[in-house]
């Protein structure tokens, strides 16, 4: 019987449906006797409390035929004064009129239960008098309030949008008052929002977490900007970089290894779950590959973060204005159209920990990037900032305490006084073609994660060319002092290493990194693509070495995932026999022309996911391969121009799938998919797709998802969502773009 408040925010925009599936709910009629349905557009508070006046009082009474005649008078007098005397009706009078209006209201919802549903509420005022109106207690009634207002002052204005938005899946929210008026204003319950959010993810780690990880964790997305998609891999890196989850990690038992990355996966899935942070894309195998907190808790969010100090933002015309805080933890430059028509003014602290750049197209941003004064950073992104050149690579390898270093395309080489960052954990070059790194990179002590495309500097890699060691007793000299190093790092990289990620290398002509795969021992995920200088002649025995060692990993430390990415497309993939020997990956994935599939992969024993890409091979050639898998697979995706003759069927390798991609040039019409049992998502995307006869969607009895081609003919589109309707399911057919 305490008043209360329950928020719960997202549905994605269906507010109101869901708001009218729990009215006209049988069970929800039997525990309420009373109940009224009220739209709040155009209407006033008095008009909104009238209307459930009348929707409550079924058979009207004397006393209110009475109470509405007086009303009628009421509005008539008032709009008779104020004709004649240019004066309202006097104050008293009408609150006179509100005051029987609210005694009527709580004498009758006093009788029994009630449930009282005020939807598509847009003013501020109408929603803080609301949740403040006297509601009659200990009876146990609720009001549910759907609402789409945004406050008028955001902290974050990027892309100078305007303040008020049009409502959308983001922006909309569902609110539930407790039955006693609690006044909590509309700014309040935003707070609320967030204050729920963390006692809900206190309520899933443990009563005995610390309250100030989890809201640390939810602030963060403030150094984002208003609809960012935060991409989820790079988001869990900078959380463990700014060591916010070290409480969370000091609590996992000693006995159980689990990787720091694991556990900050796991909460921010349960933000997720939960509603708190809302998903935004989802990667072919299920998994959430983008987020953002909806945009009402967003605004919030920055707002707290602000107050709270938890970081400076740089939003719109702030980014024009003079800076005075003396302490800055964390600095984010969110894009501002303005910004591009004047110089900024940074923030030139000593205690700076986290940097991030979200530069406006047109703007010059290279005043920003002097790091003289900022020997505390820990992280920093600019990846997206083309300003960075070669000179401030060298400044930002004085920044002796960075873990987390995001770089952009304008970058093509890293220094080899990259050595002097010992605390680098994450260098992110993701968005450059080939960048080529010194071994020094390699021999950083808690480097875990290196992302981009790399090739080892040459003047790293002994050419042992008998051509070349006839050049002279220096070249000889040389060749020797290399190999001494290579094998120096080698030893490096098996005794000391805590490399996990390399995603990925450029084979090239096979020496360099290649050479050093099979000593790098703690990798668990690996991508590599073959150039033009990878051909028949390349000596690739030491990369077949490494990837033999790297699948046999698991083998040595069950309960960890393996995956292996190898694009040679173009060029040879004579050292692909590799895959035959006994091994154990979690996620393959092959692209380029294969001659055969089998037996590649028969023999990985544990592979979950699968993916071929232009391997060139038929449906039916593919069919084959698959038929001698001897592992249980969850995931396949298949990039081919011809899948003819493709059978996936509830048996052997398939009897586990729970997800399928398919993405062809020509028709897939010839394919067949049935009896599925744990089949939860189908995608079909081909702008040719027919009607699919082998696939008969009614047997595949536990699917939720059908994705097809955006450009797929209507026809074909409506014939899916046709044949969804007699399934078991709430069957969903989503349209699908190929990037």
């Amino acid at each position: 019987m305490n008043a209360k408040v329950i928020c719960a925010i997202g549905f994605g925009g269906q507010n109101t449906d869901l708001a009218r599936r729990v009215y006209e709910k049988n069970e929800v009629r039997r525990q309420f006797g009373q109940r009224a349905w009220v739209s709040a557009v155009g209407r006033t508070v008095d008009d909104v409390l009238t209307e459930i006046l009348r929707q409550l009082e079924r058979r009207p009474g004397l006393g209110m035929l009475i109470l509405s005649w007086l009303l009628s008078i009421l509005c008539f007098l008032q709009g008779l004064l104020l004709k004649v005397f240019g004066t309202e009706m006097p104050v008293a009078s009408r609150s006179g009129a509100s005051s029987g209006i609210d005694h009527q209201l709580r004498s009758l919802l006093s009788k029994e239960r009630y449930l009282i549903v005020i939807h598509d509420v847009t003013k501020e005022e109408v929603y803080n008098k609301i949740c403040a109106f006297p509601w009659a207690n200990r009876v146990g009634g609720r009001i549910i309030v759907t609402t789409d207002i945004q406050s008028a002052v955001r902290p974050c204005i990027c892309d100078n949008d305007p303040p008020l938005l049009v409502p959308d899946s983001i922006t909309s929210c569902l609110v539930l008052v407790g039955e006693v008026g609690t006044g909590m204003s509309y700014k309040e319950t935003c707070s609320a929002l967030c204050d729920a959010a963390v006692a809900r993810m206190q309520c899933f780690v443990g009563s005995d977490y610390e309250r100030i990880v989890v809201e640390d964790m939810l602030l963060y997305f403030s150094m984002f900007p208003l609809h960012h998609h935060v991409r989820r891999n790079p988001l869990i890196r900078r959380w463990l970089a700014e060591g916010l989850l070290v409480h969370a990690i000091q609590k996992v038992p000693e006995n159980v290894y689990r990787f720091p990355q694991e556990v900050a996966a796991e909460h921010l899935d349960i933000l997720i779950g939960q509603n708190i942070v809302k998903s935004i894309k989802k990667s072919n195998n299920g998994k959430v590959t983008r987020c953002q907190p909806p945009g009402m808790v967003f605004n919030h969010i920055c707002a707290r973060a602000v107050i709270d100090n938890f970081n400076t933002l740089l939003c719109g015309p702030s980014q024009n204005e003079t800076f005075q805080e003396a302490y800055v933890r964390r600095f984010s430059l969110h894009p501002y159209m303005a910004a591009a028509n004047g110089g900024l003014n940074v923030p030139d602290v000593h205690c700076l920990h986290t940097m991030v750049v979200f530069p406006t197209a047109g703007a010059q941003y290279g005043a920003i990037l002097n790091f003289d004064n900022h020997k505390l950073l820990r992280v920093l992104d600019l990846k997206e900032c083309a300003d960075v050149t070669a000179n401030h690579v060298l400044k930002i390898c004085d920044l002796l305490l960075l873990k987390y270093l995001s770089l952009g395309s304008s970058i093509k080489e890293v220094p080899s006084e990259i050595r002097r960052l010992q605390q680098l954990e994450t260098l992110d070059m993701s968005t450059s073609a080939v960048v080529t790194v010194s071994s020094n990179l390699l021999k950083l002590p808690r480097l875990k994660h290196l992302l981009g495309k790399f090739r080892l500097s040459r003047v790293d890699c002994p050419d042992e060319n008998p051509s070349m060691m006839k050049k002279g007793a220096k070249k000889v000299k040389k060749v020797l002092k290399l190999k001494d190093e290579l094998s120096k790092l080698k030893d490096f990289l098996r005794d000391n290493s805590v490399l996990e990620t390399l995603a990925g290398i450029v084979i090239g002509n096979g020496m360099g990194f290649p050479q050093l795969l099979s000593d790098m021992g703690k990798l668990r995920k690996v991508k590599m693509w073959c150039d033009s200088m990878t051909n028949e002649s390349t000596d690739l025995t030491g990369l077949k070495e490494g990837i033999k060692v790297f699948t046999s990993h698991r083998i040595r430390t069950p309960n960890v995932d393996y995956s292996l990415s190898v694009d040679f497309s173009g060029s040879s993939q004579s050292f692909l026999d590799c895959l035959e020997d006994p091994g154990m990956l979690t996620s393959l994935k092959l692209r380029g022309n294969l001659t055969r599939f089998r037996p590649v992969a028969a023999r990985l024993v544990s592979l979950q996911e699968l993916c071929l890409s232009w391997t060139n091979l038929s449906g039916a050639a593919i069919q084959i391969g698959l038929s001698n898998l001897r592992c249980q697979l969850k995931f396949l995706k298949l990039v081919e121009n011809n899948l003819v003759g493709l059978a996936i069927q509830d048996k052997d390798a398939f009897v586990s799938l729970e997800r399928i991609c398919l993405v062809g040039m020509q028709s897939l019409e010839e394919i067949i998919i049935q009896d599925l049992r744990k089949l939860v998502s189908l995608h079909l995307l081909c702008p040719a797709l027919g009607a699919l006869p082998g696939i008969q969607i009614r047997k595949l009895q536990n699917l939720n998802e059908v994705g097809l081609h955006s450009q797929v003919d209507g026809d074909i589109k409506r014939g899916w969502e046709d044949a969804a309707v007699g399934h078991n399911r709430k069957l969903s057919i989503v349209s699908i773009g190929i990037q």
